[in-house]
């Protein structure tokens, strides 16, 4: 619920609070130890106390939210590692101190801002989009609130916003600012280049193994082997289980008549309509058809369009109108109805064309009737077989076990962090692959991991890391293909930096680019109004930082294709508009960087005014740790 009422504050003030509380508080670090104070407080800044259930719950909620992020559980060894300990506290405090002042300077809202604020918190909302007072009570329940708790939580939290807001809302960029935020942004030039990739160059002779051994020998930490760990992985997939269902052929029989219009294509028809303003226009226009005038005739004497009487190539769901529905549908090829009340009048219709329907036969979608039946089973039965493979594990059952137990298909992996396994290949076929290879590296041999849960299929995967192999030095004889790959690499880029500087000691010494480019080759191409946030086609978006570091007349040149490739370029003009608009992104940013600036200053000051103490040991004992760093 605290983490809802974070997820609530809106505009720029509200989104910068919690990482200035770390930032400056990560500046002053945490200051006394506590002496002689109840064992239920955990720190006091100012007159606040905050005490050891409250920050308890701040903690726990961080790492369910981390473990949710990340798809799998954290230890206290892994929370401590990553600063979470103080990165709570930090925030907290900071809070705090925030609070201390509001009261201080006597800031308050009234019981109906705080009610409005609430009822505008889309957490809040109900099916109708608007706030549900249920909805709320219940979420209130869930997470273990009293109204009275969350209004006041929620009162401190508008209450920090407009401290912080008298501070920093006013900030403005200065004029001299804007207007070079708006020159920098608004700048456009225009470029002649050309493209050299490794085509454009000859690598000298393949080396000899004495050559490639001596490289190898001077790069040997780059073709180490990685560490490499052989990991079961467990699949449960509808798909998976699917194959076991038995589907009889009543079942698919019955399925197939039961979604007979989805196995084929509907009947369409060319339809027609004309409206009349009364029931007796539309029925003297009836009779004249029906002695043989035709309905194009009447068509035309009421001067329509053919776009206020064509209603196109239609299926009978493609007609909003019943009534026009049923009988443009019970109408022969040719054909036109009777006077008919539709929902703007009276009306006649008229049917054209007429293409039949198609439904394929039973025996051509009887596989694939099949095959969707056993996967709504395994559907179904994938719950219950999770929580059995669950039951196994508990008991202490290897996943070779469960695997052979539940006929499921166990996948062994001999893979490095990245997916590579030793001999190159990228290991493909694992669900979650990403998910799988980061707990699988992070966990120790033989240990129970929770499962990854699928969200396209409801499935889970199962991973046990059964063996490491530790990072080590290849010999030449297994590297000898990657050295001679990197070999090649390093010669190619070699040779096109050579080809780039050649090129731009020609320019140096007065030849024309132009020239100089063709002359080598190459294809000369054109670009022009770049600007620095903005390429044009064919110009790499990464060129445009060495294109406008290049003074105007001068030849640069930047890397291409993942740095493959090399481009040549010339600057040949450079424009700033009059009174060039500031860029409202860089604006933003930078409005908000003095802000930061600002507040940061503030809390620090706030800080040292007020004074933080900690109850270390009572830290400690919470994250489980004699010391946290």
């Amino acid at each position: 619920m605290l983490q809802t009422l974070r997820k609530s504050a809106s505009g720029i003030i509200a989104k910068i609070l919690m990482g200035l509380l770390i930032i400056s508080f990560g500046i002053w670090g945490i200051a006394d130890v506590f002496r002689g104070f109840g064992s239920q407080t955990l720190a006091t800044i100012g007159s606040t106390e905050i005490t050891v259930p409250e920050f308890q719950q701040l903690y726990q909620e961080r790492l369910q939210q981390i473990s949710q992020q990340i798809k799998r559980g954290i230890t206290p060894d892994q929370a401590r590692a990553f600063g979470l300990p103080e990165q709570v506290l930090n925030e907290r405090l900071g809070e705090a101190a925030l609070d201390d002042e509001a009261k201080t300077l006597g800031l308050a809202l009234s019981d109906e801002e705080i009610a409005r604020r609430v009822q505008a918190n889309p957490a809040f909302f109900g099916p109708s989009g608007s706030f549900d007072p249920a909805y709320f009570a219940m979420l209130l329940r869930q997470n273990g609130f009293t109204e009275a708790r969350f209004v006041d939580a929620e009162r401190r939290l508008a209450q920090r916003q407009q401290l912080i807001q008298s501070l920093g809302g006013a900030i403005a960029v200065p004029t001299v600012l804007k207007d070079a935020i708006g020159r920098y942004g608004s700048e456009t030039r225009s470029v002649n280049y050309a493209l050299l990739t490794p085509a454009a160059v000859t690598l000298p002779a393949e080396p000899t193994d004495d050559e490639l051994r001596t490289f190898f020998d001077a790069r040997k930490v780059a073709f180490r082997a990685p560490e490499f760990r052989k990991v079961a992985v467990l699949a449960l997939t509808p798909q998976a289980l699917s194959s076991a269902e038995t589907v009889t052929d009543a079942e698919v029989k019955a399925a197939y008549d039961a979604n007979l219009s989805s196995y084929g294509t509907p009947e369409r028809r060319v339809v027609q309509q004309i409206v009349f303003p009364n029931a007796e226009e539309a029925k003297a226009a009836a009779d004249r058809i029906a002695a043989g005038t035709p309905f194009a005739d009447i068509v035309a004497e009421r001067k329509l369009e053919p776009k206020d009487v064509d209603l196109g190539d239609v299926t009978r769901g493609d007609l909003f109108d019943k009534a026009v529905a049923d009988a443009a549908f019970a109408l022969p090829a040719n054909g036109t109805s009777g006077v008919i009340e539709g929902r703007f009048g009276p009306l006649l219709v008229h049917v054209g064309a007429i293409t039949p329907g198609t439904t394929k036969p039973l025996e051509e979608v009887a596989p694939a009737i099949t095959q969707q039946l056993r996967l709504d089973a395994a559907r179904r039965e994938l719950q219950q077989k999770y929580d059995q493979i669950e039951d196994e594990r508990a008991g202490g059952a290897k996943l070779s076990e469960v695997a052979a137990k539940f006929g499921l298909t166990l996948q062994s992996l001999d893979t490095d962090a990245q997916g590579q396994t030793p001999d190159g290949a990228t290991i493909a076929d694992v669900p979650a692959r990403a998910e799988v290879l980061r707990g699988a590296f992070a966990a120790e041999v033989g240990a129970e991991n929770d499962p990854v849960q699928l969200p396209e299929n409801g499935g889970y995967v199962w991973y046990e890391v059964e063996g490491v192999t530790q990072p080590r030095d290849r010999t030449f004889d297994e590297a000898r293909a990657r050295v001679l790959d990197r070999w090649k690499q390093d010669k190619t880029a070699e040779a096109l930096d050579q080809r780039v500087e050649d090129i731009k000691t020609k320019v140096a010494a007065g030849e024309a680019f132009d020239k100089v480019v063709s002359d080598a080759g190459l294809e000369l191409r054109a670009a022009n109004g770049l600007t620095r946030a903005k390429a044009a086609d064919g110009v790499p978006q990464e060129i445009l930082d060495q294109v406008f570091a290049t003074a105007q007349g001068s030849v640069g040149s930047a890397l291409a294709e993942g740095g493959d490739s090399r481009i040549l370029f010339h600057v040949l003009s450079s424009s700033v508009p009059a009174n060039a608009p500031p860029n409202d992104r860089l604006l933003a940013d930078l409005k908000q960087n003095m802000q930061n600036d600002l507040l940061t200053e503030y809390l620090v000051a706030l800080q040292d005014q007020l004074g933080t103490r900690i109850n270390r040991a009572a830290l400690d004992q919470i994250v489980g740790s004699d010391r946290v760093n």
